[in-house]
């Protein structure tokens, strides 16, 4: 029998601004993954895009958006991320403030090993400390299980793309 140290749990820390640019990687490679399948467009599309996010994520982190890292052995592993908004009080939700949690993204170095369910739990310890009642997300296949798992139900949310 053979003895074998269990594997470092990942280590979450919230995300600052010199985390910008792993954060931008993390988005732009979880945007890869769900959308692989479509075509992506010209290269300048792809410039466009990261420019876009970058500014995005200047303007929003540390206001109304937030992210952690997981870090394991010294090396980020993943990140995830919510943003906060105000919506109008409902019986689901009485004091109104929603968390919508966005950008789950876990490097494939470090697949299978907690890294999402970890930065899960602390997005949703974090929302329930602040007393939101309404946690939502959209899910790609591969999130889905553990997302159904922590406790997620299907719902009526419908949208309209206009392309």
């Amino acid at each position: 029998m053979t003895d074998r140290a269990a594997p470092e749990p990942p280590r979450i820390r919230e995300a600052t601004g010199s985390d910008a640019e792993t954060l931008l990687e993390h988005r732009l490679g979880m945007l890869e993954a769900v959308f692989r399948s479509r075509d992506p467009g010209p290269e300048e599309a792809s410039v466009d895009m990261r420019e876009a996010n970058r500014a995005w994520l200047a303007a929003h982190l540390g206001d109304d958006f937030q992210a952690w890292l997981a870090e394991i052995d010294g090396q980020v592993a993943g990140s995830a991320a919510v943003m906060w908004f105000p919506h109008p009080p409902a019986p689901v939700n009485p004091s109104g403030l929603e968390a919508y949690i966005l950008n789950v993204f876990t490097d494939a170095r470090f697949r299978r090993r907690g890294v999402a369910r970890a930065l899960m739990t602390r997005i949703l310890e974090e929302a329930r400390s602040r007393g939101i009642k309404r946690i939502w997300l959209r899910a790609s296949e591969e999130g889905r299980p553990l997302y159904l798992d922590m406790g997620f139900r299907e719902s009526n949310y419908l949208q309209l793309l206009d392309e």
